[in-house]
């Protein structure tokens, strides 16, 4: 059975948004890809720019506001990928913190496990 993770990330403060960006794409996510890149079925990162308010109000938010800058998932094949990769960080638990930390607020991320329901649309 799929093992989907979203991941959700909050820039180190002091970064911009873009040097934030181009951390986590020319650094970090390189990593994430060349460990465990075999074990995934799908990788994505969103990058959050503005959003809304579904209270009515119409107030428009930005990351700062929302508390995170990107949202990633990945999706493993199975659980034996799952402890695969557990394994491998655990193997490379210091180098993965040491990039984390130069564009991660560390104390503000969140991995966690998820299922999905994709909708059937109809054209």
């Amino acid at each position: 059975m799929r093992v989907r993770k979203i991941v959700m990330v909050r820039r180190k403060p002091g970064l911009t948004p873009e040097e934030f960006r181009a951390g986590y794409e020319g650094s970090h996510s390189r990593i994430a890809v060349r460990l465990f890149g075999h074990l995934w079925l799908s990788y994505r990162r969103n990058y959050l720019t503005l959003g809304h308010s579904f209270s009515g109000g119409g107030e428009t938010q930005g990351a700062d506001d929302l508390g995170f800058d990107a949202v990633s998932e990945f999706v493993l094949r199975d659980e034996a990928a799952e402890a695969e990769m557990s394994r491998i960080a655990m193997e490379n638990w210091d180098m993965i913190k040491e990039d984390e930390a130069k564009w991660f607020d560390q104390a503000h991320c969140w991995t966690m496990a998820c299922e999905s329901v994709e909708e059937a649309l109809e054209a």
